[in-house]
């Protein structure tokens, strides 16, 4: 396995001329199996400050700015899924975004909110495949959010980048076969060390309405 793992550092496919340590390699799989700092520093037998150090050394190497584009890497560098899971282990993060109605994403800030990345819970939130979102461009998210809710999300939205708060935000999107659900979109800015906001990255899960409840009422 460990052989592999340098293989596949020596090799990327997602920058040119990335060089990972073999430590590295094998944070950026743990990662991309989905697993915590504190996980991966009990599998590797190391401390939760040194993984925070290959975390940092990693988001440096492949130049990208959140875990997310971490799990994203460690695919294009064909290194998810080289470590191995003990019984006990949670599923991969792909496995759990795949089967729940919740979409991960990350995205610009612009009118159209075009998408850097979606995960798989997209196809069951709102029936689009990620790749619908973010590699055909004449398909915005914005599209999909009701007319009369755009301007609501965009200024809530704004408010929060401006203050550098968490955003929550509840709206109506239109799916792809018709339907309309009610979801919650929480999110937070991704800025420079400068304050330049990057980009937004956030999960929108579909608002369930609680049925009302009927105590003390009469026949």
């Amino acid at each position: 396995m460990q052989a592999g793992l340098s293989r596949a550092a020596r090799v990327p496919r997602y920058l040119d001329e990335v060089s990972l340590t073999e430590r590295e390699a094998q944070t950026l799989a743990l990662i991309a199996d989905g697993h915590s700092n504190r996980v991966i520093a009990d599998r590797l037998g190391i401390s939760d400050a040194t993984v925070k150090t290959y975390v940092s050394h990693l988001l440096l190497k492949l130049e990208v700015h959140s875990r997310l584009e971490l799990v994203s890497a460690a695919h294009q560098l064909g290194l998810a899924g080289h470590h191995p899971r003990d019984a006990f282990s949670p599923p991969p993060l792909d496995t759990l975004m795949q089967a729940l109605p919740v979409m991960l994403y990350r995205c610009h800030n612009n009118r159209l909110w075009s998408m850097e990345y979606v995960s798989p819970g997209c196809l069951n939130l709102i029936g689009y495949q990620p790749e619908h979102l973010v590699a055909d461009q004449r398909l915005a998210y914005n599209s999909l959010i009701h007319p009369d809710d755009r301007e609501l999300v965009w200024r809530a939205v704004q408010s929060g980048l401006r203050r550098h708060l968490p955003i929550s935000v509840e709206y109506r999107v239109r799916c792809l076969d018709g339907q309309e659900k009610t979801v919650q979109e929480h999110a937070c800015g991704v800025y420079s060390a400068s304050g330049e906001v990057l980009g937004i990255e956030g999960l929108i899960v579909e608002k369930l309405l609680q049925p009302a409840l009927s105590a003390g009422s009469t026949a």
